[in-house]
């Protein structure tokens, strides 16, 4: 079984975002941007969506924009992906002013990430439903300490296996659907048998620096009061948490701006990773470029 090469694949993710930052950002500008609209629109009215609705129909009609919303997101990166995937995969070659395109691969790769979404979605289900079942064996049980440490193990390894399942079912779903022209998630699963650690400590080595920048722009622009601990009171922990939010929301558009600046680096960032591990589990066929490690 092959495995892919953790420190070739973070410096190719390195070397193909800062090598090819113009190229990325001239592929993706134009859809971050409509993204970012989408994301103020909620707040350009003054009013603060993170703030609970006032009545059950307002939180259905905001329940229904956020999904409409969400789904146009999900279209937008579908576009930015396909066309930045085939960049790191040298399928592409040559620098990008401004590009748009929607046909049949970024269908292919929505409707991937759609089925994606639907998978956790089920399993979201799953786990809630088992969660509940613990619970109510909590309330009916002799010795309720005994079944409340159970739920918290439960919780706990319902969790991993959430994170287990994202890592394996995601992280080939963009150079699958591109490369092979297929929906498939059992690919992108069979890809990562082996290699679940090292992904995830490639994941965290391009993640983690743009975490630690974005961390600091929030500090930079909230101060250090959205960091600050929660009182001890319970009482008073709801109440902080509503001022949290409402501050959030008061500065929600610097936030989407900070967003939209780290934007490229994070899609160059996760995207080459991802095409030189394909590469290093699936090597090019019928004379296609390979990628130079």
């Amino acid at each position: 079984m092959n495995k892919v090469p953790v420190g070739k694949t973070i410096a190719y993710a390195y070397n193909f975002t800062l090598g090819n930052l113009g190229a990325i950002i001239g592929l993706s500008w134009a859809p971050l941007v409509i993204i970012a609209v989408l994301q103020f629109l909620p707040y350009a009215g003054g009013q603060n969506p993170m703030a609970p609705p006032d009545n059950p129909a307002q939180a259905g009609q905001q329940a229904l924009l956020g999904i409409a919303s969400s789904l146009a997101i999900l279209l937008l990166y579908s576009i930015i992906y396909v066309a930045v995937i085939r960049q790191a995969l040298g399928l592409r070659q040559g620098g990008a002013v401004f590009h748009f395109a929607l046909g049949a691969p970024e269908l292919r790769v929505f409707g991937a990430f759609l089925l994606f979404v639907l998978v956790l979605f089920g399993m979201a289900i799953v786990f809630g439903v088992a969660a509940a079942l613990l619970v109510v064996l909590s309330r009916a049980s002799s010795s309720p300490a005994l079944v409340a440490s159970v739920l918290v193990i439960a919780i706990l390894a319902c969790i991993c296996a959430f994170l287990y399942v994202v890592v394996r079912l995601a992280y080939f779903i963009t150079p699958v659907t591109v490369v092979e022209e297929h929906i498939s998630l059992t690919r992108g699963w069979m890809l990562t048998g082996g290699n679940f650690w090292r992904l995830v400590a490639v994941m965290l080595a391009v993640t983690l620096p743009l975490f630690v920048i974005y961390a600091v722009g929030l500090w930079a622009i909230m101060g250090p009061g959205l960091f600050a601990p929660l009182p001890d009171n319970p009482d008073q922990i709801k109440q902080a948490m509503d001022m949290r939010f409402a501050a959030l929301g008061q500065h929600m558009p610097l936030f989407i701006g900070l967003s939209l600046l780290i934007a490229p680096f994070n899609v160059g960032l996760n995207l080459g990773a991802t095409a030189f591990a394909y590469r290093a589990l699936v090597p090019p066929r019928g004379g296609a470029p390979a990628i130079a490690g």
